[in-house]
């Protein structure tokens, strides 16, 4: 009886010393848009994000922030209202034209460009205006703004899944033109150095940021200085360079 009470007693301090330990912060939710590809973002059968420049530089915000970090894997078209509602905190590799809602924007991080990529036999450009009626590969769920301007009702797409599936459609000649970024560009030529492709036009050049939910919870002064020690540091620079 005494040897029960003692372990009664025992299990009720320790209950109590567990219930003031604080738990740690939670953790830092970053969207993960499913329809990218390396050198962005790579995704297991489970569509669980397993690697990419998306994911390496969110675990070094993370890190930054002192906070773990989690991933949301969702279509591309879903990562606004994500970021709106809450459901996740941040997403990176973004500009503000792509996205709808007021989030907050991180300073730019990843040296980028708009191409149109084309086949080896596709006719030179002297304009965007030649695509008109021609099929374009373009990926699903994606905005391209500058393009739609340009072309009108005249923009055909050929939507794939991603970008990679777009370079991989114009290497074999399924399209002789595609919308793509430059750095999967570079990727894909990395690692098909002979792929009979090439850059037709460079649409514009930009730097990609970070979107931060306004439901965050996380002093955007904090984010800002963290993003700062990590540009100045190297990091980001390292993080590219493994794809690149």
């Amino acid at each position: 009886m005494r040897r029960a009470a003692c372990l009664l007693l025992a299990a009720v301090l320790t209950g109590t010393v567990a219930a003031q330990v604080p738990a740690g912060p939670p953790p830092l939710r970053f969207a993960a848009a499913t329809n990218n590809a390396l050198p962005i973002a790579e995704f297991d059968a489970g569509e669980h994000l397993v690697g990419g420049i998306a994911k390496d530089l969110a675990e070094l915000i993370a890190a930054g922030l002192g906070r773990p970090v989690t991933f949301v894997p969702l279509p591309a078209r879903r990562v606004s209202a994500a970021l709106a509602s809450g459901e996740a905190d941040a997403v990176c590799f973004v500009l503000p034209e792509w996205l709808q809602g007021d989030f907050r924007w991180t300073r730019g991080l990843i040296p980028e460009a708009s191409l149109v990529a084309a086949h080896a036999d596709a006719p030179a450009l002297l304009s965007l205006e030649q695509l008109a009626g021609q099929p374009l590969g373009t990926v699903l769920g994606y905005n391209y703004p500058r393009v739609e301007q340009a072309l009108g009702k005249g923009l055909r797409r050929a939507d794939g899944p991603s970008m990679a599936a777009n370079l991989r459609r114009l290497a074999a000649g399924r399209v002789r033109y595609a919308l793509v970024e430059k750095t999967s560009l570079q990727f894909f030529l990395r690692e098909q150095p002979d792929a009979p492709v090439r850059i037709a036009w460079v649409i514009d050049r930009f730097d990609a940021r970070c979107a931060f939910s306004p439901r965050a919870g996380i002093p955007f002064a904090e984010v800002a200085a963290v993003l700062d020690q990590l540009v100045s540091d190297g990091s980001v620079r390292r993080v590219l360079a493994r794809y690149r």
